[in-house]
């Protein structure tokens, strides 16, 4: 066992030699020299971080570093958080050498310190208590603080090493975060201007189709009563919606607009609006039966919301009994799929469910 924990040792040395080699000199950032530089970098720092992790657990299970802490699992806990920040030390020193960005959110010191060789001098005290640790006769002959010093030297500097890579961390997380909320909000400004552009093109000789799907509550106001404004100014808009109620393509987009606006003649839609339910779920059974690549959300998009809203809001006292069709409508979404697709169940499922429940009779 004390074997191994030497040459555990000596390979945590080697990996610990050859990148100080490696940083004495500033390497060349391009080309093949870089992709060199890189895994060179990559291969020691992880050498590093292997080796000394294993020397650390060896050291650790042999009951050295038992003056670190009283209880076993907070003496545990401390020594491999030692060694974790002497891992990120020693790498990011390296790093930090030579690939240092002015505007850098991370904390200058940290800068100087990669400059002064710190990848060599902060994890040196740490590195002489793992030595001294290995052989039990040092342990008994050599005075305590020979060890325990160089390791809280370590474990300190190593520790002010990682707060600031912390700070750093955090401070670009932070920039990221609001880069990512400016970046939201000007996309959310740009399709917005880019709706009303859309409604504003819109000509009287044109379908109302286009418009239905500004018009639900989810869209902005000024979006929304843009759209209705366009789509009332024609006097006949409701005709034009009973139309493409009626029509197999176009019946969903109506439902977009039932299920957030009020038409003026409710009953003229109530039968329409409850045919067109029969024809949904015919949609849907075809669907089921045919699909290729059925997913929970796959009818999500076919405005059975914006439907049982609509019935709810407006027509439900137009002397319609919508119950039975809504209940072909859960039957067709329990249409059994393709054996490949068994087990999938539509989101919209639930919505669908709850509606019968709450007005079962």
């Amino acid at each position: 066992m004390q074997l191994l924990g030497f040459i555990f040792f000596i390979l945590t040395a080697i990996f610990y030699v050859g990148l100080a080699i490696l940083n004495m000199s500033k390497p060349t950032l391009n080309g093949n020299d870089a992709m060199g530089y890189g895994l060179a970098l990559l291969f020691l720092t992880i050498g590093f971080a292997i080796s000394s992790l294993l020397l650390t657990i060896l050291i650790r299970s042999k009951g050295s570093f038992d003056w670190v802490a009283q209880e076993a699992a907070t003496r545990t806990a401390v020594v491999l958080l030692a060694w974790l920040m002497i891992a990120l030390t020693i790498f990011f020193c390296t790093i930090f050498k030579w690939e240092w960005r002015a505007e850098s959110l991370y904390p200058p010191f940290l800068h100087w310190i990669a400059l002064t060789q710190g990848q060599l001098w902060i994890p040196l005290p740490w590195l002489i208590a793992c030595l001294l640790s290995l052989n039990p006769g040092w342990q008994t002959t050599l005075s305590l603080p020979l060890i325990t010093i160089p390791f809280w030297v370590g474990l300190s500097m190593s520790a002010v090493f990682s707060s600031g890579l912390l700070v750093g961390y955090v401070r670009e997380a932070d920039q990221r975060a609001q880069a990512e909320v400016a970046r939201q909000i000007d996309q959310q400004t740009q399709q917005h201007q880019l709706n009303l552009n859309e409604i504003a093109a819109y000509k009287p000789q044109d379908s109302l189709v286009g418009l239905l799907v500004f018009t639900t509550r989810y869209h902005e106001e000024d979006v929304r009563q843009a759209a209705l404004a366009k789509i009332k100014a024609h006097p006949d808009w409701e005709a034009k919606l009973l139309a493409l109620l009626a029509n197999q393509y176009y019946y969903q987009e109506v439902y977009s607009f039932l299920g957030s606006n009020r038409v003026d003649h409710p009953a003229m839609f109530a039968q329409p609006l409850n045919l067109s339910i029969d024809r949904l779920s015919v949609s849907i059974q075809t669907g089921i039966d045919d699909s290729n690549n059925l997913q929970d959300w796959t009818f999500d998009s076919y405005g059975i919301g914006h439907l049982l809203r609509a019935i709810d809001d407006q027509f439900q006292q137009q002397g319609v009994d919508y119950y039975p069709g809504v209940l072909r409508l859960q039957q067709a979404l329990n249409t059994p799929p393709p054996e490949r697709f068994k087990g999938i169940r539509f989101t919209v499922s639930a919505e669908v469910d709850r509606w019968l429940v709450a007005h079962k009779k």
